[in-house]
């Protein structure tokens, strides 16, 4: 067996477990629950009748929260973003700029690109994310219902209505 072979079965079988931990959270039987091929937030989701539930481990919440901010800088408040990246007074004056310009909602990814850009070069884009995603309820940040359910070596939440093909491509 080769080692992406051996990797992808080890990917099947961890799927397997968080189907197994979500039946048994749910207290259902597994077949009554499918994996979706999208993962939302870099989490691995699940279709239970009309529900989809994220499954993840620590690591890959606070992995899947992290890359949620990073794309999606322009959602900061631009002097929380100036203040907690620790960028210089006119280095944040632009940030805020950018933010009155950019904010119609007409050019999120131009406006996330050009935050990430001046963060990254002018000031400390991990501290940003630490303390953003650290200000975060993640319950009601994954969760229809706000809550984030311990279940073994898992984080259970329940996303929202809906199924698999709502986000698989």
């Amino acid at each position: 067996m080769t080692n992406a072979e051996e990797l992808e079965k080890m990917k099947i079988i961890e799927l397997e477990k968080r189907k197994q931990a979500l039946a048994d959270y749910l207290k259902i039987d597994p077949k009554e629950i499918t994996v979706c091929s999208a993962r939302i937030n870099d989490i691995a989701t699940f279709q239970a009748k009309r529900m989809l539930y994220l499954v993840g481990k620590e690591e890959e919440v606070k992995a899947g929260m992290r890359g949620f901010f990073e794309h999606n800088l322009g959602d900061l408040d631009s002097a929380f973003i100036g203040k907690t990246a620790r960028l210089p007074a006119g280095d944040a004056q632009l940030v805020d700029r950018l933010c009155e310009i950019l904010d119609e909602d007409i050019e999120t990814d131009i406006l996330n690109e050009a935050l990430l850009g001046i963060v990254k070069k002018c000031g400390d884009v991990n501290s940003l994310i630490d303390a953003t995603v650290a200000e975060v309820n993640r319950g009601e940040f994954l969760a229809l219902d706000g809550h984030e359910n311990a279940f073994g070596d898992y984080l259970i939440y329940k996303f929202r209505e809906g199924q698999c093909s709502d986000f698989d491509y």
